[in-house]
């Protein structure tokens, strides 16, 4: 925590890296500290643009929805279903079936 502080403090340093610093301790707590008032106490000190956070959030999200949707569309192959028929069920595109069954 003390050192992504003295970081973004740094004279000359550039801010993006800055934020990028803080969004990393950010990710860091989030993903590490348990208990959420030291998790909230910590994102206050850090403070900060959040909108890395919130990017990294949405990144992790839709990664997610998309491994889930490449197990339907693998799952409705095994049984049989042709692409097509596959994209409009799971609602993707073409490209997304072929694409996760040459995998």
């Amino acid at each position: 925590m003390n050192s992504a502080v003295a970081i973004t403090n740094v004279p000359d340093l550039d801010k993006d890296i800055a934020q990028f610093v803080k969004g990393v301790v950010l990710m860091l707590c989030d993903k590490f500290v348990v208990d959420e008032s030291l998790n909230m106490t910590i994102s206050n000190l850090v403070g900060g643009n959040m909108k890395i956070v919130e990017d990294y959030a949405q990144r992790v999200a839709q990664r997610k929805v998309d491994e889930k949707t490449e197990e339907i569309v693998i799952e409705l192959d095994k049984e049989g279903y042709g692409i097509e028929d596959i994209a409009r069920i799971v609602n993707v595109s073409l490209d997304f079936v072929n694409q996760t069954l040459s995998k």
